[in-house]
C-alpha cells in the first residue's frame, strides 16, 4: 500500500521547515511531485537511451532488475487493443512497451530498418498461419504484420497518474485536507519518500536555497 498524497505533502513541509524555509502551497506541491515522479520513472526506466553506446548489444532502456521491475509493478497494465489496418492506437497513458501478443504467441518487433527484411523474408515472414507476428512502433500507434491481425494483448508501463491533494476549508478558512477528490501516487512507500526527497532540488531552485538544491541533487545521484 504506497502512501497518501497528505503523507507526502506533511513530509515534504516537515522537510521544508527543518531548513526554516517559506511554506509549500498544495497546488505547487502537486506540480512539483508529479515532475519528480515523472523523473523518477524515468530514471528507473533509462533515459533517452534505447540501446547501449555501441551498435550491438542488447537494449538498455528498462534494465530487467528485480529491484527496479519492483518499483515499477503498480504501473505495469494488461490491455487488449483492436487492429485495424494494421494499426493499433496506443493506451492514452502508454509510456513503455513490456510485451505484445496474439493469443498465446509472441509479437515480436522490430526496428524501421528491418521492415522490409522482414516481409521479405523465405523463412519466417509474417503468418497469421504459421502465428508469427510482428511490430514496430510510432509516436502513439503500433503498426503489425501481418496486417490481417484483427486484436494483440499488450503488456506496458503507464505514465504515472497526477496526485491531487484535495481540500476543503475549516472555521477559519484554511485549506483542510480531504481524502475525497484526492489521488494518491501509486509508488510504494520507499519511492514515495525517495521522490519527496528529489523535489527539493526543484524546490530550492525556486527558494533560491542551494541546501535544498544540492540535497535533492546528492538524492538523484545516490539514491539515498
Amino acid at each position: 500500500m504506497s502512501l497518501s498524497v497528505d503523507y507526502c505533502y506533511k513530509f515534504v513541509q516537515t522537510l521544508i521547515r527543518k531548513n526554516q524555509s517559506a511554506g509549500l502551497i498544495s497546488t505547487d506541491f502537486q506540480l512539483l511531485f508529479n515532475d519528480a515522479q515523472a523523473s523518477y520513472q524515468d530514471d528507473l526506466l533509462g533515459r533517452f537511451q534505447a540501446r547501449a553506446n555501441t551498435k550491438e548489444g542488447p537494449n538498455t532502456g528498462l534494465i530487467e532488475d528485480e529491484t527496479i521491475i519492483a518499483k515499477l509493478t503498480p504501473f505495469m497494465l494488461p490491455v487488449t487493443l483492436t487492429v485495424s489496418g494494421g494499426q493499433a492506437t496506443k493506451p492514452t497513458d502508454f509510456i513503455y512497451t513490456l510485451a505484445m501478443r496474439v493469443g498465446n504467441f509472441k509479437v515480436y518487433q522490430i526496428d524501421k530498418d528491418q521492415i522490409q527484411s522482414v516481409l521479405n523474408s523465405v523463412i519466417d515472414p509474417p503468418s497469421t498461419q504459421n502465428n508469427t507476428y510482428y511490430f514496430t512502433e510510432y509516436s502513439n500507434y503500433y503498426l503489425l504484420y501481418p496486417n490481417t491481425v484483427s486484436s494483440v494483448s499488450l503488456d506496458y508501463i503507464q505514465t504515472p497518474p497526477d496526485v491531487i491533494w484535495a481540500y476543503g476549508y475549516d472555521a477559519n478558512d484554511n485549506q483542510v485536507y480531504t481524502p475525497t477528490g484526492s489521488v494518491d501516487p501509486k509508488w510504494s512507500n520507499n519511492s514515495c519518500r525517495e521522490i519527496v526527497k528529489r523535489m527539493l532540488k526543484t524546490i530550492g531552485v525556486s527558494f533560491s536555497s542551494q541546501d535544498f538544491e544540492q540535497f535533492g541533487q546528492s538524492v538523484q545521484m545516490s539514491g539515498e
